[in-house]
């Protein structure tokens, strides 16, 4: 019964972990700020980022297809391997 109560306890601390970044993105999309933050391999697709402080963000893999990037600080961000195919990207600082 214990070790049932321990593989269950786990698995929901598993998934709180997991669901940081969803937030996260939840987040930036409200707020347009997410400065330093880690956002590697998700799904930002159709989002209005304009005027939005990714700067030292973690960008790597993400998918920021179709998102609307106008005046978006990016200073020192990761966009390595990340998906930008018909984002429309504005004036950067």
């Amino acid at each position: 019964m214990k070790l049932i109560q321990v593989l269950v306890t786990t698995m929901i601390m598993l998934l709180l972990l997991q669901a940081r970044t969803p937030f996260r993105v939840v987040a930036l999309r409200v707020t347009k700020s997410c400065s330093g933050c880690p956002l590697k391999g998700v799904h930002i697709r159709n989002a209005d980022l304009a005027g939005a402080d990714l700067s030292k963000a973690n960008l790597q893999g993400a998918n920021l297809r179709y998102a609307r990037l106008y005046n978006v600080t990016t200073k020192d961000t990761n966009f390595c391997g990340a998906i930008l195919m018909d984002a429309v990207k504005g004036y950067c600082d």
